[in-house]
């Protein structure tokens, strides 16, 4: 299947300070199914963990562990609060 740039949109604009805390901006506007937001995290997980793996030369699958560690900590503690900046998106 063939596509151009005007088929693509940016979702997520996501960065990391040297503190570890982060900033993320979502487009939800973009979808009307929090589905798709799900599915389309669950792909850059997978990426993330080539990523890793490729570059420090660890096992994909063990990589893909600690991701999803790392995840379900952050789910679970709520530990930072989340404030939403414009209507349509999700900055923290």
């Amino acid at each position: 299947m063939e596509t151009n740039d005007e088929d693509w949109s940016d979702l997520i604009q996501a960065r990391i300070g040297a503190d570890g805390r982060s900033r993320v901006s979502i487009a939800a506007y973009q979808m009307e199914d929090p589905y798709i937001l799900r599915r389309f995290l669950g792909d850059v997980v997978r990426h993330g963990a080539l990523a890793y793996s490729s570059t420090w030369s660890v096992d994909e699958g063990k990589a893909l562990e600690r991701i999803c560690e790392g995840l379900s900590d952050k789910l679970r503690l709520q530990d930072t609060p989340i404030k939403c900046e414009q209507p349509g998106s999700l900055d923290s």
